[in-house]
């Protein structure tokens, strides 16, 4: 693995100059990506659905119920040079616990006609497996592919490695987890004539080959009502840059979950891209409900499920701002209770 990885880092030494916004606009059709909870490990507390694998493939491998998940975010521009000033993102998905490993199909459309972020339009698929080796160590595997359009025609495939290890409590730190994850390893945009971060340079592939991100999360507080978890990722695209992403969590009663989130872009920074320090923010909520009288759910273990809807908002740049709406639908009651192995003698061998 590291072999191939290296390869692929000596092909992508020219110089760094993807799009505004290049290096994530795949996660605009997620309110959990907007509201800055996707972290590497998970997020301060530990959640994962189907939008997790935009940031480590190794992340859903908890799952045991099926999940389906919804998404759409708008887009407004206030900036006067751009000629449309809406654009939308969507995503479908679903999350599949097998035998012997966790499949999530996920796929995204992202409109953004915007000339100040020029990503234009593109459609996206992506397939990941995710498996528990241990009760601490999880690992998967992604693959990508996608099609471009609005400024010439181009398309990507590729694949993408993480991990996440859960070392438990350490010190005042609670549900202490790190975590990594390789991704965009294969063919990305690069043949378009999108506008490039740096004006009269050569347009990069985005997003970047062999993009490293690394990250720990931890509850700092946990209480029956409240708990606050904190996450801090920071992300290398083929080293050539460097993201910072920090988001504070709370939540009530385990109902409520209100998430605090910032990034920092150091090279769009440099360059003096119009770059928004206004926090985003994500209010989600999760509810059990039942379907009463309704035997095809009962014969499948679903007659008890649960929803989970996230809203959230976010300032892309200081003229881009967005809104999104994410629904998960998991079917059946999630298993918390480990099985009992009891040991017995008969009477006379005892």
């Amino acid at each position: 693995m590291l072999t191939a990885v290296m390869a692929l880092f000596t092909t992508a030494l020219s110089a760094y100059n993807p799009p505004v916004n290049g290096e994530s606009f795949k996660e605009l059709s997620s309110a959990r990506a907007n509201s800055g909870s996707l972290s590497v490990c998970g997020g301060g507390l530990f959640y994962s659905n189907p939008s997790s694998i935009y940031v480590n493939p190794a992340l859903t491998s908890n799952q045991q119920r099926i999940d389906l998940n919804l998404g759409y975010t708008a887009m407004f521009s206030s900036n006067s040079s751009d000629s449309t000033t809406f654009g939308s993102a969507f995503q479908g998905a679903v999350i599949i616990p097998t035998k012997w490993t966790v499949i999530t199909v996920l796929t995204n459309g992202i409109f953004v006609p915007f000339e100040s972020m020029d990503v234009n339009n593109t459609l996206n698929l992506k397939v990941n497996f995710a498996k528990e080796i241990t009760d601490k160590l999880s690992v998967g595997l992604g693959i990508y592919s996608g099609v471009f359009w609005g400024a010439d025609n181009d398309w990507s495939l590729g694949a993408g490695l993480g991990f996440v290890y859960k070392v438990g409590n350490l010190g005042f730190l609670k549900d202490f987890r790190y975590g990594a994850s390789v991704l965009n390893l294969g063919k990305n945009f690069d043949d378009t004539t999108a506008t490039p971060l740096k004006s009269g340079e050569k347009l990069s592939a985005f997003p970047t080959i062999a993009t490293f991100k690394l990250g720990f999360s931890s509850t700092l507080v946990s209480t029956e009502f409240f708990k606050l978890g904190l996450s801090l990722d920071a992300t290398t695209p083929c080293f050539q840059n460097l993201i910072m992403d920090a988001c504070f969590e709370c939540s009530f009663k385990d109902l409520i979950f209100i998430n605090v989130g910032e990034r920092f872009n150091i090279a769009e920074v440099l360059e003096g891209v119009k770059t928004s320090y206004i926090p985003s923010i994500g209010i989600s909520c999760r509810f059990s409900f039942g379907f009463k009288n309704n035997s095809y759910m009962e014969k499948n273990g679903w007659s008890e499920s649960e929803l989970a809807t996230a809203v959230s908002y976010k300032q892309i740049k200081g003229d881009i701002n967005t809104v999104s709406a994410e629904f998960d639908l998991n079917l059946g009651a999630e298993d918390t209770t480990p099985p009992v192995i009891t040991l017995w003698l008969d009477e006379e061998d005892e």
